[in-house]
């Protein structure tokens, strides 16, 4: 992802320091309005912290913005707490990150209730006929975004093509595969050989025991590792919550990632929806609280470390390595959600209009899915007349 800003009066005027009343206010109103994705969010957060409201420098702004970059999970949110962690320290930067994510939270809780309840009713599924292909199209959009910016040379593009192939044909788990490119790319920088045992690292840590410590593991190891932000998320909740422990169908998660696009918050708040699908209310502050729990610890505890560490080569083609091998897990998760989106020829135009709108016409994510949103409404009214 590439945000520009403009350079204006914002780095000449002197900066200062907001008191924690500002800064709840400020994040708490910016978690009811934050609609469009992280591209859209970090765009809102530099014009209201760093030209309007002068809290830190444009230059800092933009450090920032490169570290929760490369760190997984939701960078819009990481920035968030990062940003509220400058401006009031720990308790600034709790306050920023949940206020950040409540509002969505919440209206997402609220949108899972009224699907279980209504989303088997024709006309449901009307409105999300058009609605699914529209988001299986940002998904692709996502992906060549992603892809051009992670496969900069050809190294980078054959670990990316390897790293499909163990996906999608020998089903290794894609954790695995992720160490392994961010190693194999380490390696072919330094001219070294990695340590057998390390290319076969299996995840460190497996629950054997079942109900709610394995339900809450599966969001925390999604937050943990989710390198790619949301498009990386949802490999993970496909093959953990679909395809291993049957808790969602594709559809329904799509389903989720569709009402996702179009509401506050950051990306990754399908995670409340499965939650909720799976186990209520409970399910969904569990789900949510997992998932972004991550973020907190990376930026409260280790961002500044982090950001000393890309200055060192090893550290950078590692993440490298790892950016690469999320270009094929967004590319399986895309291949295993298609039959539940593209049903028809009717379905898979819609997926290349949002494609299309997204890649080549520039469109903004929220305004493609807001589009899909209304004519799927609009389909449904006319069918039902």
């Amino acid at each position: 992802m590439r945000v520009i800003f403009p350079i204006g009066s914002a780095e000449v005027q002197p900066m200062r320091t907001p008191t924690r009343g500002e800064v709840l206010r400020y994040f708490l109103g910016l978690g009811f309005v934050n609609i469009g994705g992280p591209t859209a969010q970090i765009t809102m957060l530099f014009q209201g912290i760093v030209e309007r409201r002068r809290w830190i420098e444009r230059d800092r702004f933009v450090r920032i913005m490169s570290v929760c970059h490369v760190l997984p999970g939701p960078e819009a949110l990481q920035l968030a707490i990062y940003v509220g962690y400058l401006t009031g320290r720990m308790a600034g930067g709790i306050i920023a990150g949940v206020t950040f994510i409540l509002p969505g939270a919440v209206v997402m809780t609220v949108l899972a209730a009224a699907y279980v309840t209504y989303g088997a009713l024709p006309a449901v599924n009307d409105a999300l006929y058009v609605l699914k292909p529209a988001v299986l199209g940002i998904i692709a959009a996502g992906l060549v975004k992603i892809g051009r910016a992670a496969l900069t040379d050809s190294r980078l593009v054959i670990i990316a093509i390897i790293a499909f192939v163990l996906l999608w044909v020998a089903r290794i788990d894609l954790l695995v595969v992720m160490v392994a490119a961010g190693l194999a790319n380490v390696a072919l920088r330094n001219a070294i050989r990695p340590p057998a045992a390390l290319v076969s690292i299996a995840p460190l840590v497996v629950l054997g025991a079942s109900g709610w410590l394995d339900f809450a593991w599966v969001f925390l190891k999604t937050g943990l590792f989710s390198f790619g932000g949301a498009y990386g998320s949802i490999a993970f909740l496909q093959q953990e919550a679909v395809t291993q422990r049957g808790w969602l169908t594709a559809s329904q998660l799509l389903d989720g990632v569709a009402l996702s696009v179009a509401t506050p918050g950051p990306f990754m708040l399908f995670a409340t929806f499965a939650g909720y699908l799976v186990a209520g209310v409970p399910g969904a502050i569990v789900a949510t609280v997992a998932i972004f729990v991550p973020s907190f610890v990376f930026i409260l505890g280790f961002a500044r470390s982090i950001e000393r560490a890309l200055t060192q080569r090893v550290f950078r083609d590692a993440i490298a390595g790892i950016s690469a091998a999320v270009v094929a897990v967004i590319l399986s998760v895309m291949i295993a959600l298609a039959p539940a989106a593209v049903t028809d020829p009717t379905s898979a135009l819609v997926a290349a209009a949002s494609f299309a709108a997204v890649v080549f016409a520039k469109r903004d994510v929220a305004l493609v899915a807001g589009t899909a949103m209304a004519t799927g409404v609009i389909f449904a009214l006319a069918r039902a007349i």
